[in-house]
């Protein structure tokens, strides 16, 4: 495939094969994750969200993940129960509900950020620095390719 210069470059009868091998790719690095851990996409997914917006109300957090908030719910009564965050009533407003990430559940997103730098790690070695840094800038730019 030559070089891409320009959108017009781009064939679409090529771009959505690499599209979906890059969700597919996405889509199993994720499932291993949730192999070794133990925990389901949200529960890793709520975890590292908390890590960066602790304590967080159930709505927000709701509202992040594009959940119900019964779902919300539920994730964080399966997380409560592991003892890896935990939830009180914002002392502002009572009828707030904060969820607050505990010490374990800092150390499994560490284990689980330590994995996947780890795997990033090694797999990027094969690449030459050019190519690193065009992932890097991409990582850095997807979520606004992709405008979630």
């Amino acid at each position: 495939m030559g070089e891409i210069t320009m959108l017009e470059d781009i064939p679409r009868d090529q771009l959505d094969p690499i599209l979906f091998n890059a969700l597919r790719a996405i889509y199993k690095f994720q499932q291993a994750k949730m192999t070794a851990f133990g925990l389901d996409y949200e529960d890793i997914y709520l975890l590292q969200l908390l890590r960066n917006h602790t304590p967080s109300r159930m709505g927000e957090i709701a509202d992040e993940m594009g959940i119900p908030i019964s779902t919300a719910t539920r994730v964080v009564d399966r997380l409560e129960e592991k003892k890896l965050l935990s939830r009180k009533k914002d002392p502002r407003d009572k009828r707030n509900i904060l969820v607050t990430l505990e010490q374990k559940g800092k150390d499994v997103v560490n284990r689980v950020e330590n994995q996947t730098f780890q795997i990033l790690l090694k797999n990027l070695s094969k690449y030459n620095d050019e190519d690193i840094a065009s992932f890097y800038k991409t990582a850095v730019h997807l979520h606004e390719i992709l405008k979630v």
